[in-house]
């Protein structure tokens, strides 16, 4: 790899993982490092080896970074406002940091507005004009495409599905706390499934891996209220498909897609049931958050 074609960088920053990848001016992936998030020394030790990792791909030919993050963000400002599976803090000012260490522009905003702009870019998408994405993973995150631009709503905030409530008389409420991977121990509880508390880790993923009759309520659990989730969403957004995708959507509900159809299609007005899209791109985040910072420089 010729270090001087290098003209972006994008980063993706989960719970679990950081991904950055570096880019040539047509957007051609040109190398990449991930890494484990370390989420145990703090704010300076995150923002450490963000850095770090960031460094490992920059040099002066860099035109500008595109980050992005999960949680709440001002992506005007550039400002993390909360991430709650990051050791972050409240209002980390991201975009000042790096633009003072790197002397580059940098654009900060959630990681579903960047896979969803970066996967609405591809040739099969680029005619449609209103989206939506919803990623499964640690936590639940969402994004919606408008008339062909993403909606960000008054403050910026829009999205953020996961908090949808649809079980208010339940222990679990919201909808990213009865399908995402933070909350399967909590959820295999409520179903009084056998030693739920150690449901994590490895040892859950083998177990929801399986075919036992415990891993199957599991499943069953998280495609219903997943499949209620995608109605409401439907139904507010009459979209022309949505994209899924996430790390426990993909590797447990994928094939439980058929099953989310009809729960769409059983609440839906006739004739507005939308595509289903399993979106696999791994440089769908970091090209999305460089496509961002695109638009937004002056």
């Amino acid at each position: 790899m010729k270090q001087n074609s290098i003209k972006y960088i994008g980063v993706d920053v989960g719970g679990t993982k950081i991904l950055v990848q570096a880019f040539d001016e047509k957007l051609k992936l040109l190398g990449e490092t991930i890494a484990k998030t370390d989420v145990h020394h703090g704010k300076a030790g995150f923002l450490k080896q963000l850095t770090r990792l960031i460094d490992g791909h920059f040099t002066k030919t860099v035109r500008g970074i595109g980050v992005a993050v999960p949680g709440i963000v001002d992506y005007r400002k550039g400002i993390l406002v909360k991430a709650p599976h990051l050791p972050t803090g409240k209002n980390l000012a991201l975009k000042t940091l790096l633009e003072k260490r790197y002397k580059t522009p940098v654009h900060v905003d959630h990681d579903i507005n960047a896979f969803l702009a970066a996967e609405a870019s591809k040739p099969h998408l680029k005619k449609r004009k209103n989206l939506l994405a919803v990623m499964v993973g640690t936590g639940l995150g969402g994004a919606a495409l408008v008339d062909g631009k993403l909606f960000y709503g008054k403050s910026g905030f829009a999205g953020e599905f996961g908090h949808m409530v649809i079980d208010e008389e339940g222990a679990l409420k919201t909808l990213e706390q009865k399908t995402s991977g933070h909350f399967l121990p909590q959820i295999a509880k409520s179903l009084k499934l056998p030693h739920p508390a150690r449901w994590h880790g490895d040892f859950f993923a083998k177990r929801l891996d399986a075919k036992d009759n415990n891993a199957l309520l599991l499943k069953k659990s998280l495609t219903e209220s997943l499949g209620i989730g995608l109605s409401n969403l439907n139904l507010i957004f009459n979209p022309e498909a949505i994209l899924l995708g996430g790390s426990v959507y993909l590797k447990f509900l994928a094939d439980r897609a058929p099953t989310l159809k009809r729960a769409i299609a059983k609440h839906s007005l006739s004739g507005t049931s939308p595509k289903l899209v399993d979106s696999h791109g791994p440089n769908s985040i970091p090209k999305g958050a460089i496509l961002l910072l695109q638009q937004k420089r002056p």
